[in-house]
C-alpha cells in the first residue's frame, strides 16, 4: 500500500457519500428554499477529478474504465441498456402499456382485494418483458389517479408494484442493469442465466405476495366506486403499438437464440432499436400527419435515462482505479476467506449485496462486488463461485426493497410520488422492506443453494 492506493480509497468513500447525499436530496416546495443539489451522475465525475489531480490514476487507468476488459466492456453494457430501454419507451409512448393497465383494472371491477392481486402480478409479467424502471414509470401514475378517482389508500398497491417490479427483474438477463453488469463479465447467455434465476424468482415472487397480503390486507378496501374505463382510449398509435410489440417479441426471442446465431446480446438490442427508429421516421415521411412520429422519437429520447451513462462509465473507472491500486484483491482475499459452505456462502453474499445497496446504490454495489470475483485473490470452488455470482445479482435486485437510496429506481419512484402529493416516508417504506424482505431473501437463497447441490455438474 502507498499514498496513491490510500487516496484512490479516500475518493470512492466520497463518491458514495455524494451519491448517497443526492438521493436523500429533498425539495421543501412549502418554504421555497432549495439546498445545494448535486445530481447523481456527477458525484464519479467528482471523484474521477479528484484522482488525477492527486495523480492517483493515469490514463491506462481511465481507458480501461471505459472499454473495460475481456470479461467486462462498459460500453456493450450501456448499449445493450440504452437499445432496450429506447424499444421499451417508445412502445410505452403508443399507449400500449397503458393500455393493459386499464384492462387490469376494468377486470378488477369493484374489487379492491381483487385489484391488488391483479396489479401485483401484472407488474411481474410486465417487468418479465421490459425492466422494473420501465414498470415503475409507467404503472405508478396508474395507480396514483386511479386511487385519487376511487378514494382509496395507493400505498399498498404502489408498495405491492415496486416490491414486484423488484423481485421479478431478478428471472431475466435484462430485467436490471446490475444483472447484464454480472452476466456479461461471467458471460451468460440469455438462456443459462434464466435456467438458474427462474426458481428462486418465482419463490421469491409468491413469498413476498404472501406477505404483503398479510401486511397490507385490513388496508385493502372490499370494494370501492370504480370509473368507467375505457382502455382503447389509452391507444394513441395504433400502428405503432402492433409494430413495437412485435419488435419486442422479436427481440426477446433473438436474445434467447444469441448463443445459436453467435450473436452479442448488444448487438441484438441495437439493431431492434435501430429498426424502431427507422420505422418511425419512414412512417413519418409517408404519412398525411406528419410530425407526429418525429415528435415521438423526441419523446422517447427525451425520457431516456442518458444520466445513467456518465454515472455507469464513471463508476467503472473508479473501481477500476481500486483495481489498479490493489484493494480489490484484498478485498477479494477476505471475502475469500468468509467461508466455502455453499449454503452460508449465498446467504452471505445475498445479504452483503442487498445491505450494500443501500450504502452505495445497487449498480455501484454490482460494479465493485463484481471486480471482486473476478479477481485473482478470490479462490473458492467453482460451485460455489457460481451460487456467489447469483446471490449478488439476486442482492443487487431484492435490496432495492429495503430502502429508497437502494437503487435509481427507487429514486424515481419516490419522486413521482413527491409530484403526485402521494405521501410515504423513508421510515415507512424502510419497515415494509426489513419486514418483508429478509424472509424473502432467504427463501430464495434456499431455492438457489439446492438448485446447485442438485444441478450442478
Amino acid at each position: 500500500m502507498n499514498i496513491s492506493s490510500i487516496i484512490s480509497l479516500i475518493g470512492f468513500l466520497i463518491v458514495i457519500f455524494l451519491i448517497l447525499l443526492s438521493f436523500k436530496y429533498k425539495n421543501n416546495s412549502k418554504s421555497g428554499k432549495n439546498r445545494f443539489y448535486l445530481e447523481f451522475w456527477f458525484s464519479p465525475v467528482i471523484g474521477i477529478i479528484f484522482l488525477i489531480f492527486t495523480l492517483s490514476i493515469n490514463q491506462e487507468t481511465v481507458i480501461r474504465g471505459i472499454i473495460g476488459s475481456e470479461k467486462i466492456q462498459p460500453f456493450a453494457i450501456l448499449i445493450l441498456f440504452m437499445s432496450l430501454a429506447y424499444i421499451c419507451i417508445s412502445l410505452d409512448l403508443t399507449g400500449f402499456f397503458e393500455y393493459l393497465a386499464l384492462h387490469v383494472l376494468k377486470a378488477a371491477k369493484n374489487s379492491g382485494k381483487r385489484l391488488f392481486i391483479y396489479f401485483f402480478f401484472f407488474s411481474s409479467l410486465l417487468t418479465l418483458f421490459t425492466s422494473n424502471d420501465i414498470v415503475i414509470l409507467t404503472i405508478t401514475p396508474i395507480i396514483i389517479y386511479f386511487a385519487k378517482y376511487a378514494k382509496i389508500n395507493p400505498i399498498p398497491y404502489l408498495i405491492a408494484q415496486f416490491f414486484a417490479a423488484n423481485i421479478w427483474s431478478f428471472a431475466l438477463y435484462i430485467g436490471n442493469p446490475t444483472n447484464i453488469i454480472v452476466a456479461e463479465a461471467y458471460d451468460f447467455t440469455f438462456l443459462s442465466y434464466s435456467s438458474w434465476t427462474i426458481l428462486p424468482t418465482i419463490t421469491a415472487g409468491l413469498v413476498c405476495f404472501v406477505l404483503l397480503w398479510i401486511v397490507f390486507k385490513k388496508q385493502i378496501p372490499t370494494t370501492f366506486e370504480s370509473p368507467v374505463i375505457n382502455p382503447k382510449t389509452a391507444i394513441k398509435d395504433k400502428n405503432g403499438a402492433v409494430f413495437g410489440t412485435i419488435i419486442l417479441i422479436g427481440c426477446l426471442l433473438m436474445l434467447s437464440l444469441a448463443s445459436f446465431f453467435n450473436l452479442l446480446l448488444w448487438q441484438i438490442t441495437l439493431f431492434f432499436a435501430l429498426i424502431i427508429l427507422f420505422r418511425n421516421m419512414i412512417y413519418d415521411i409517408y404519412t398525411k400527419n406528419k410530425g407526429s412520429n418525429l415528435q415521438l422519437i423526441q419523446n422517447s429520447l427525451k425520457r431516456m435515462p442518458w444520466k445513467i451513462v456518465p454515472f455507469i462509465i464513471g463508476m467503472f473507472i473508479m473501481v477500476e482505479a481500486l483495481v489498479a491500486s490493489g484493494w480489490v484483491d484484498i478485498f477479494a482475499f477476505s471475502l475469500s476467506n468468509l467461508s466455502d459452505n455453499l449454503l452460508i456462502s449465498i446467504f452471505i453474499m445475498a445479504f452483503i449485496a442487498s445491505l450494500a445497496c443501500n450504502l452505495m446504490n445497487n449498480q455501484p454495489m454490482t460494479i465493485l462486488f463484481t471486480q471482486i470475483l473476478l479477481s485473482n485473490s478470490y479462490q473458492t470452488s467453482d460451485r460455489v463461485k457460481l451460487g456467489i455470482i447469483f446471490a449478488l445479482i439476486m442482492g443487487s435486485n431484492f435490496g432495492a426493497n429495503f430502502t429508497l437510496v437502494g437503487s435509481l429506481a427507487g429514486i424515481m419512484w419516490y419522486k413521482i410520488l413527491s409530484d403526485k402529493d402521494v405521501k410515504i416516508t423513508f421510515k415507512e417504506f424502510a419497515k415494509y422492506g426489513f419486514l418483508i424482505m429478509p424472509i424473502v431473501i432467504l427463501l430464495s437463497c434456499l431455492v438457489l443453494y439446492l438448485e446447485l447441490l442438485f444441478w450442478y455438474n
